[in-house]
Order: structure tokens, then C-alpha cells, then sequence
């Protein structure tokens, strides 16, 4: 990464809109809020702005409530965090009338390189821990900064359990903890608090769960109606994949959940082999090879099949077994 060519234009510039993708989660909150403070201890104009809602879970974090959407506002420089592409910052207008440069920081490899300036690093275990990298050594990484980045790397990660761990990201959480960061905190946080509309929504998306390709395969679905019942909201089904994921024998796990207008949003996890970015690329998606998504203009029973269609052609083409 060209980290003198990022510190260059923060000294020649003086506004800052930090940007990240629509369907906000924990790295994209905590890598923006961690970037905006720092900034902004550099005394520069620096402005977080995800065009989204922000989770609850994620209100605990410093500088949260700085957060806005959309502005009409144009500054020196834009960063985008996390987001493989445009599409998914939500814009109305075209980049360059938010900034003057664009700047883009990643860990996506199905990143399209679309920044004046491209700080993309697809093995880093998340975009906290990029912005980590950019401060160490040139800005006093505080309590608050900490526990914004300690938060992108946990949940990007999945507590140190994906495989996407590395020994880095764990050096960087360790320093993070000796600035009083409390992993027990941020765990309770984020992990393990659940609203009862998420644990009646989760009792009834569980009674959809279906399994093919001899066990390798697992689905889920949500209707809106399914939301409706339990008093729930998109913020309410996270997670909810990874009961699908966790059987034993299931390489991939599938979650569809059905939208306004026809539209249905997929979510791919996998366990050990199969590339579930390369699936949802298939369907003009993105993400990591063991966690990605999409979404398709149909409606939910058609997407279905098509998409465990082409998740089973994927497991057949890297067994070599026959899937039923």
C-alpha cells in the first residue's frame, strides 16, 4: 500500500467525506468512524456518511451518532471504505461530485479499482485492519479510535474464527486491547444481545430449512410476511445464516430473503472449499471467498432454484460428485 501517497493528500487537503457501503456491518462502521477520528485529531473537516441505518448493536461505537446520510455537500476528497464497487455506497450522483478525489480502501478482491488513489489489500482480514496500518506511527491511535478498529477486525473475522485470521490481525487486536480495549465488552455488544423479534423470526426461518447435494447444502428463507409476523427488520435477521452454516456436513449455507418489487437478496457462507465469491459474482455480487451476497430482480421461489442450481454445479465441479 502506498501509504505516502495517502498522507500526501491528506496534507495538501482539508475536507473529508469517509463513505462505506449500504447494509452497514460492523467493519464498514467501525473502519469509517475509526478513519473520520482520526482525521479529524489531524484537524481536518471530516464527515461519516453510510446512506443506510445504522444497527443498534453497532450505536455503542465512538462517533456514531456523527454518522449522516447523503449530503449535497462536495469536499476536497472522498474515501470510500469496503466496497468492491460504486453501487454499493448508494449515491444518487456520480463520485466526483461528493469529492474532488476519490480515494478507495479495500479488502475485496472483486474490488474494480475505481479510486484516484487505490489502497486495496484483498489478505487483510478487514478494512480495520488497513485504517490500523495507515495510523500506526502517524496518529495517536486513542481509546475511542481503538475500539472502533478492535470492532471492524472482531466482526469481519467472526471473533478470530474465519479463516480469514491472521497472524497480523492478531498482533493488531493485541495492541488494541493494551489501549483498554475490553474484548468482553465489544463481544456483548455485538454478539451476544438479541431483540425478541429476532428470536421469534429466527424460530420461524428455521422452519424453513432445507438441505440438497447429499447434505452439502443448506437453506434457508425469509418472506416479508415472515417479518411482518415476528415485528422484525432486515437488522433483525443477522446472523441467522450461520444456524445453516454450523450443521455438520454443510459446505455452503444459502439465505434468501424476499423484498419489495420483486426482488430477492442472497446470502452465501461456506466452510472450508467452495468460493462463495465466485458464486455471487455469477449474480453481479460480491464479497469474500467465505462470505459473499447478491441480490436478483425476481421473485423468491425463482431465485431459489436458480441460485441452488448454480451452487450445486459449484460443489459438483470441485468434488466431482454426483449432487441430488
Amino acid at each position: 500500500m502506498d501509504i505516502a501517497a495517502f498522507y500526501e493528500l491528506v496534507e495538501k487537503n482539508h475536507s473529508f467525506m469517509i463513505a462505506s457501503h449500504v447494509a452497514p456491518d460492523g467493519d464498514s462502521i467501525g473502519s469509517v468512524l475509526a478513519l473520520t477520528l482520526a482525521l479529524l485529531k489531524l484537524g481536518k473537516k471530516a464527515v461519516p456518511v453510510i446512506n443506510d441505518n445504522i444497527p443498534k448493536k453497532y450505536r455503542f461505537l465512538p462517533g456514531s451518532n456523527f454518522i449522516i446520510k447523503e449530503t449535497s455537500e462536495k469536499y476536497d476528497v472522498l474515501i470510500a471504505l469496503d466496497c468492491g464497487d460504486i453501487e454499493r455506497l448508494g449515491f444518487n450522483r456520480p463520485l466526483k461530485e461528493y469529492g474532488t478525489i476519490v480515494v478507495n480502501i479495500d479488502h475485496h478482491k472483486s474490488n474494480i479499482y475505481f479510486g484516484d488513489l487505490n489502497l486495496v489489500d484483498s489478505s487483510a482480514s478487514s478494512v480495520g485492519e488497513i485504517i490500523y496500518r495507515l495510523l500506526d506511527g502517524k496518529v495517536e491511535i486513542d481509546f475511542d479510535i481503538a475500539l472502533n478498529i478492535f470492532t471492524s477486525i472482531i466482526t469481519d473475522t467472526g471473533s478470530i474464527r474465519y479463516s480469514n485470521t491472521t497472524p497480523a490481525s492478531l498482533k493488531i487486536l493485541a495492541k488494541l486491547v493494551d489501549k483498554g480495549v475490553r474484548p468482553d465488552y465489544v463481544s456483548r455488544q455485538v454478539f451476544e444481545r438479541r431483540s425478541l423479534a429476532s428470536i421469534l423470526l429466527l424460530k420461524s426461518v428455521l422452519n424453513t430449512l432445507e438441505f440438497s447435494a447429499d447434505g452439502k447444502i443448506a437453506s434457508l428463507f425469509i418472506t416479508k410476511d415472515m417479518l411482518k409476523a415476528a415485528d422484525a427488520d432486515e437488522e433483525d435477521a443477522d446472523g441467522i445464516i450461520n444456524y445453516a452454516r454450523e450443521i455438520e456436513g454443510v459446505e455452503v449455507a444459502v439465505l434468501f430473503k424476499e423484498y419489495e418489487d420483486g426482488l430477492t437478496k442472497v446470502g452465501f457462507r461456506s466452510n472450508e472449499w467452495v468460493d462463495v465469491s465466485m458464486l455471487a459474482a455469477e449474480f453481479n455480487g460480491g464479497g469474500h471467498p467465505r462470505a459473499a451476497g447478491c441480490q436478483i430482480k425476481l421473485p423468491l421461489e425463482e431465485t431459489k432454484e436458480i441460485v441452488l442450481n448454480a451452487v450445486k454445479l459449484a460443489i459438483l465441479e470441485d468434488t466431482g460428485e454426483r449432487c441430488n
